[in-house]
């Protein structure tokens, strides 16, 4: 199936080549060939091929075969605290009403928390007799995460952060898709939407974002056992795997350097879309560019800590994903580059860049929203799940002028962590 989708996306890829040749010529006429191909490359060809890979990839995709279910096994929940006094609560009630068979005991590592969340810790921790805390100095997400590892005792561990509710049948799925799965499976990734109350226009873009873009590459990379990041928002992992590798990397995006980590030893992850976590995001445009430049610097840490890529183990449909990631800040740049200048040419009556073949990549992503959407929605039917109604405003934005309105901040982010500036959590 990955070898089938792979070559229908390069003939995309021929045909779109072929299209654009007169188009790459009239662009040189006025601002050169390197700049020509190098628009034309990463503005429409290899965006092109990444939705067609998609495309056909889902497409193809097989339905899973129910398996029996075995017993539910104990499993412990690890979760970062840092500042989160006005959701936590919310966070260790929806674990406590999981419909789970198996024990869950949970561990709150308190990184140095200053805004009193300490004193709301310690009631849950009261309150509750499965659930233990842990008092740290505030020094990163990463450590935290270490320090509630060391007092794992379970087979298996659930990361969660402490603004994330989990649907009531979150634990069960995802636990049912690790333990169910090939025998190299070590990590699941949960599947997150956005939970954030405040629906301004910058929520509303996430939650298109969340539904189609994530959830979709998430699918994609799962039916290849490649699930490239297993967020540290909902995951799961076999203990073991994690104390092998020794933890979470002291860095700025440790879920997917360990992800890597786990890949480049032939591991496999994959992607529980039916485990379905609703976690806080940002609202303003401002913290919105702080967090993908924080997951842009995440990237180039994996690439940089991991040198997976590299490794023997990996497997062949982990090595295409990951280097397909290599063209990510090429994109960012080509497209920092061809929206103002080609809306600036437009503005003149000059359709060079922006034309009817600049936006032929439009009607395939389209297609692709409609495939995943449809696959989305029978998922959440299943576990009788229903989210809010998306705006059909901010879709309309979301296909045409998301991806650019956060390429500075994902430049940023590339740009400082590879020039090695300092890092901040």
């Amino acid at each position: 199936m990955f070898i089938i989708s792979i070559v229908l996306a390069l003939i995309y890829f021929l045909c779109s080549l072929l299209i654009s040749i007169n188009w790459i010529n009239d662009i040189a006429c006025y601002f050169g060939y390197f700049l020509a191909i190098y628009l034309v490359t990463f503005v429409a060809l290899i965006p092109g091929f990444n939705y067609a890979f998609t495309f056909f990839s889902l497409l193809f995709q097989k339905k899973e075969k129910q398996k029996c279910i075995q017993q539910e096994k104990d499993v412990t929940v690890l979760i970062p605290v840092y500042n989160c006094k006005d959701h936590i609560q919310e966070t260790i009630k929806s674990i406590q009403c999981q419909e789970y068979c198996g024990d869950i005991s949970i561990i709150m590592i308190n990184d140095g928390s200053t805004d009193g969340s300490l004193e709301i810790l310690k009631d849950i921790e009261q309150k509750y007799p499965n659930v233990t805390l842990i008092e740290s100095a505030h020094i990163s997400k990463s450590a935290a995460l270490n320090k509630g590892l060391e007092c794992v005792h379970t087979e298996y561990v659930i990361t969660v952060d402490s603004d994330t509710v989990l649907h009531p049948l979150a634990i069960r799925n995802i636990m049912k898709k690790l333990t169910h799965s090939h025998s190299k499976t070590v990590a699941t990734a949960g599947c997150i939407f956005t939970k954030s109350t405040k629906r301004n226009f910058v929520a509303k873009l996430q939650e298109w974002d969340y539904t189609l873009g994530i959830f979709g590459v998430k699918m994609v990379q799962s039916m290849y056992h490649s699930t490239l990041v297993a967020q540290g928002a909902f995951s799961a992992y076999q203990t073991c795997a994690l104390k092998e590798i020794g933890g979470w990397k002291n860095c700025v995006g440790e879920d997917i350097v360990l992800t890597w980590q786990l890949l480049a030893k032939g591991y496999h992850v994959n992607f529980a879309q039916n485990a379905i976590a609703f976690t806080e995001i940002p609202t303003t445009y401002k913290t919105l560019g702080k967090q993908r430049k924080r997951w842009a610097r995440g990237m180039i840490e994996a690439f940089k800590e991991t040198k997976a890529i590299f490794s023997k183990k990996l497997s062949f449909p982990a090595r295409i994903l990951m280097f397909l990631n290599l063209f990510f800040p090429f994109i960012d740049l080509a497209l920092l580059i061809f929206v103002p200048l080609g809306l600036i040419l437009l503005a003149f009556k000059n359709p060079l860049l922006i034309s009817w073949i600049s936006l032929l990549v439009i009607p395939l992503s389209l297609l692709l929203c409609l495939l995943i959407e449809l696959k989305r929605n029978a998922c959440l039917k299943s576990i009788q799940c229903k989210l809010e109604k998306r705006s059909k405003l901010a879709f309309l934005f979301y296909i045409l002028l998301y991806t650019f309105f956060l390429t500075p901040f994902c430049l940023i982010g590339y740009i400082c962590e590879l020039f090695h500036f300092k890092k901040a959590w």
